[in-house]
């Protein structure tokens, strides 16, 4: 019958030439065991993986089915996790150094801002949150402390999130990282990583917190020495991208005094050393070389700013001991008289040096404007976000230093003046922030799968024109030069290791089909053509 109608379905309905249940069988006597009996020929006839409801890739009728979907569905998932974490751009830890930051600033503007809360010591047992830079003894049941106590915890945990994509590729896709920290120009961000775990995890987390902050500090000294290191080799000159492995270990300082006061002192020490060893020959280098591009001007403002941050912990008492030691008047007068006497003038030194680095960075960004707007938004852009917010949080360190052991009254001009152009930053690395991260989850689907089908691989990064030129000790940084640097040249014409899914595998291919190369936008094949050809001329 059901060929009957198959055949007759042309006529629009039913026909003469077939006969229906219904036709030949009154309407309660239906032949209900042929119907049963076609039922179950249907649903047993052919393949079970086509018997779904409207076809393939549809709702499955058999349970185990669906959990073949299901898990053909997780797979696919687990696949493109390992491929996004494999290939996550280094720069990600600038997002998170900029969300822990913007955490810190807002709350110590609430401390700082509203009367309930008053400065106190680290050492005494008032101190309600211990955080860089100064402490307080607050209220903690105002409203308006717990809210801006929970956007602070907020901005941790997604700077947490953040940072451990970078832990995951480290975990997963160690040659890609491998291969990034064997260039200075690919391993400068790697030290935000470790930046951005001091911040989260220093004076949270009882002994967890603690034991991760000893681990990213000297993590973070490690991969600092490391980077100057493979820097002497390539004969690269000091330029702004260092600051976020060398004179960052200033933030590294803040924390380890949480828990180690000598470890802290050391490394604020070291701190100071390296930004005077590297800051004026970067500064000079930055306006006397077009070829460097504006966000690598741009990450100067991290410079003095982490170092100023990180010598905050020399306007604490060091101990316990020491702290009680204040409380007679005696030793309390001789501590601030010291202090006021060489502590504070560094302070200023280092306010000064980060005021010069803001009026640097934005000059240098109007100049070199025209010919970076026309780079494709890549992860060199989101390097905007952290040195912006670490300004801010310099200057409320300086703040802290100056109201504790200034003189002048709280109402003079200047102050007035530091406290509205404190919050102007806060207020403008918070759009920049939040501008950053919303552009960066929009772009990282191209970013992370990368199609190398008719892709022409790059040579490997020992076999490239440049390695053997600095392998011969024939190219170099200079302090004044027309020409791109060879470390960025390598960079580019070997291009990176990525990880890519072909014929069901996953496999390491190079490839230049990334966005960015450190701090710098990737060059296209005629730029790069052309800075070469220049650098062998020089040569």
């Amino acid at each position: 019958e059901r060929d009957r109608l198959l055949a007759g379905g042309g006529k629009n309905g039913r026909g003469s030439n077939y006969s229906s249940a219904e036709t030949s069988h009154p309407r309660d006597k239906r032949p209900r065991l042929r119907r049963r009996a076609d039922r179950r020929s249907s649903t047993s006839s052919g393949d079970r993986r086509k018997g779904r409801l409207g076809g393939p890739g549809s709702v499955p009728l058999r349970l185990d089915d669906a959990i073949d979907v299901l898990l053909e569905k997780c797979n696919a998932v687990l696949v493109m996790m390992e491929l996004y974490i494999s290939n996550m751009p280094s720069l990600v830890g600038s997002l998170a150094l900029a969300w822990v930051s913007l955490g810190v600033d807002w709350f110590k503007w609430y401390e700082e801002t509203f009367d309930a809360c008053h400065p106190t010591s680290y050492h005494n047992k008032e101190c309600t949150f211990a955080e860089f830079p100064g402490c307080f003894a607050c209220e903690t049941d105002r409203k308006g402390y717990q809210f801006f106590l929970h956007f602070h915890y907020l901005c941790s945990t997604i700077a947490f999130l953040l940072s451990s994509f970078l832990v995951g590729k480290i975990m997963i896709a160690f040659p890609v990282v491998r291969d990034e920290l064997a260039n200075p120009t690919t391993a400068a961000p790697l030290g935000l990583l470790c930046m951005a775990f001091e911040k989260t995890f220093a004076g949270n987390f009882g002994l967890t917190g603690k034991v991760i902050t000893y681990a990213a500090s000297a993590l973070h000294t490690a991969v600092a020495v490391w980077f100057i290191f493979i820097s002497v080799v390539y004969k690269t000159l000091p330029e702004p991208s260092w600051f976020s492995n060398t004179t960052g270990i200033g933030l590294a300082a803040a924390k380890t005094y949480l828990y180690w006061t000598d470890g802290g002192y050391f490394l604020a020490g070291f701190s100071i050393l390296v930004f005077v060893l590297f800051y004026g020959v970067a500064l000079y280098r930055i306006h006397m070389n077009d070829k460097i591009s504006a966000s690598v001007c741009w990450v100067q403002l991290s410079g003095p700013a982490v170092v100023l941050y990180g010598f905050t912990i020399f306007s604490q008492p060091g101990s316990d001991e020491d702290a009680m030691a204040l409380m007679m008047q005696e030793n309390r007068d001789h501590f601030y008289q010291v202090h006021r006497r060489f502590y504070m003038p560094i302070m200023h030194a280092l306010f000064a040096f980060c005021l010069v680095s803001m009026v640097s960075s934005l000059y240098l960004l109007i100049t070199r404007w025209k010919s970076f707007r026309e780079k494709e938004f890549s992860p060199a852009h989101v390097s905007f976000a952290a040195p912006l917010i670490s300004h801010a949080n310099a200057m409320q360190a300086y703040r802290s230093s100056l109201n504790k052991f200034s003189l002048t009254p709280p109402g003079t001009p200047f102050k007035l003046w530091l406290y509205h152009y404190w919050f102007l930053c806060v207020i403008s690395g918070t759009v920049v922030v939040i501008a950053m991260t919303w552009k960066f989850f929009t772009h990282l689907p191209g970013w992370c799968q990368i199609d190398v089908e008719d892709d022409e691989m790059p040579p490997a990064p020992d076999e490239t024109i440049i390695t053997r030129l600095l392998q011969k000790g024939e190219v170099g940084d200079e302090m004044k030069q027309n020409f791109v640097s060879a470390a960025v040249l390598q960079a580019n014409e070997s291009g990176a290791l990525v990880r890519v899914l072909q014929d069901g595998k996953m496999k390491y291919v190079r490839s230049r089909r990334t966005f960015s190369m450190g701090f710098d936008p990737i060059m296209n094949v005629s730029e790069l053509m052309s800075e070469r050809d220049r650098l062998l001329q020089h040569v």
